[in-house]
């Protein structure tokens, strides 16, 4: 038989499966479903368990003096921060479920832990912010499915109804089916739970005069370090790697988030594999290489509107050559398929690559057709889940990398900085400050790291020293900090 073929050989086997489509704003509306992994539980137990992998407690415990690492307790001041931006998060916060773990208490107060989650769980309240964690590696283009619409559609608003929690609930600015790429999303001035905001904040935790400053700028920094690795989880997730909106979030939403949901929820999530390392934080994405987890997720995986088309079987069509012409009907290049068993069946049967099923079929009269179960959703949630959180452990890490190691004799200061790489932007100013016994600090002194070290003099009756050196490396940029209470 012939294996490459004319389009109207093609046609006469490939039959083009048009997916009935809800506008935008009903669909949401009904659903009432988050998009792409659940915030309320996927988002927060693969963070948690992410950063439990990751260096996390070393790093709170040991440069910021926060002996109980994950499970100090942190305060959002309000007297630390801008009444209308105080304002606007906390009415962000007081949508989370209090169930959840994520939720600060009445007077402010939650975990370092909890606060890292509650920024994973935010970076989608509400959750059409989740427009702007699509990323299409091979063009490194975000979510637009423009084409596919038109009219009023593409004005689809949502409201909130008061009670809400985002489990159940949609709200937020108009969403026309456009977002930015994940990567440059994660660098916008737009998103104040990105990058930007992360390296700000981080800074301030051990800089800012008044200890409750100090306080409320490490919960903003982490927040956003929640919101950082929410986008990284999100390209785990075949539909946000394939421009794959309308096919993967029907009236209920995604079937496959829903079923990670109901089956793990927050804390029954499988373990996460190693911290992955990789060399900068767009890299975690894509890479020259191809193991960028949008990569790797779109190369393994489909979504529910990028499957093969339908079959029709004719006569003389042999399992290998059905297979071959079932790819030419594929979006992307992989996954492929290498064979089809062409005979009737009561019972779907599996495309399986690596031991895990990625796709189902079932040929029905004359026509095969493609489709996702949830034996399929079980197998890529046991399979991938910890791939994706060993991404996010990685992330974190990197985003965690720079350290100032302080030592004191004589009355100075020796601020060693490690982590990072030793091609420096040119020479760093290492910023030291000094603490008093009210808890007040100020700048005492700027010393130039050359080589790795820097030695700056300290007042008298210094208590308490911190540092920070900011920059930018081979890696991309870092804020390295340390704290060391004195004698």
């Amino acid at each position: 038989m012939k294996l490459t073929l004319s389009p109207t050989e093609i046609s006469a086997h490939v039959h083009k499966t048009v997916f009935c489509f809800v506008p935008v704003g009903l669909m949401l509306l009904l659903g009432g479903r988050a998009w792409a992994w659940d915030a309320a539980t996927t988002h927060a137990g693969m963070t948690g368990r992410a950063l439990g992998a990751s260096q996390f407690h070393k790093v709170l415990a040991h440069q910021l003096g926060r002996a109980l690492g994950p499970f100090e307790p942190l305060k959002l001041h309000p007297n630390a921060m801008d009444a209308d931006a105080l304002r606007a998060l906390n009415s962000r916060l007081g949508m989370l479920d209090s169930a959840g773990g994520y939720r600060p208490s009445g007077d402010g107060v939650l975990t370092a832990l909890g606060w890292v989650k509650a920024g994973a769980v935010l970076a989608k309240t509400p959750p059409e912010l989740g427009r702007h964690h699509f990323f299409e590696p091979g063009k490194r283009t975000g979510l637009d499915d423009g084409p596919g619409l038109s009219g009023t559609v593409h004005a689809a608003r949502l409201t909130l109804g008061s009670g809400a929690t985002v489990r159940n609930a949609a709200t937020g600015d108009a969403f026309d089916l456009q977002g930015m790429p994940a990567i440059e999303w994660l660098s916008s001035r737009q998103n104040d739970l990105g990058l930007q905001a992360f390296f700000d904040n981080w800074q301030l935790a051990v800089t800012a005069k008044e200890p409750s400053q100090r306080e409320t700028a490490l919960v903003r920094a982490l927040l956003a370090m929640g919101g950082v690795l929410s986008v990284l989880e999100d390209v785990g997730q075949p539909a946000f790697v394939r421009n794959d909106f309308r096919g993967e979030f029907s009236d209920v939403g995604s079937e496959l988030e829903t079923f990670v949901a109901d089956r793990y929820g927050s804390f029954a999530l499988p373990q996460p594999a190693p911290s992955v390392d990789r060399p900068d934080i767009e890299s975690y994405f894509v890479g020259s290489d191809g193991q960028g987890l949008a990569q790797v997720t779109q190369q393994h995986f489909f979504s529910a509107g990028t499957l093969p088309s339908d079959f029709r079987c004719v006569a003389g069509d042999t399992t290998v050559g059905a297979a071959v012409l079932v790819n030419q009907s594929l979006k992307f290049a992989e996954p492929r398929l290498d064979a089809l068993n062409l005979q009737p069946s009561a019972r779907p049967r599996y495309v399986v690559r690596d031991g895990v099923k990625i796709a189902a079929y079932q040929r029905v009269a004359d026509r095969i057709h493609f489709f996702l179960d949830k034996a399929v959703y079980a197998d890529m949630a046991q399979a991938w889940l910890p791939r994706v959180m060993g991404f996010t452990a990685g992330l974190a890490d990197h985003l965690l990398r720079g350290k100032l190691q302080a030592t004191v004799a004589a009355d100075e200061a020796t601020l060693t900085l490690s982590g990072v790489g030793s091609n420096l932007d040119g020479d760093m100013a290492a910023h030291i400050f000094g603490e008093d016994e009210s808890g007040v600090r100020q700048e005492v002194g700027v010393g130039i790291i050359r080589g790795s070290s820097a030695t700056v003099a300290l007042p008298k009756g210094t208590r308490k020293i911190s540092a920070f050196a900011r920059g930018r490396d081979s890696a991309g940029p870092f804020v390295a900090t340390g704290e060391l209470t004195l004698p």
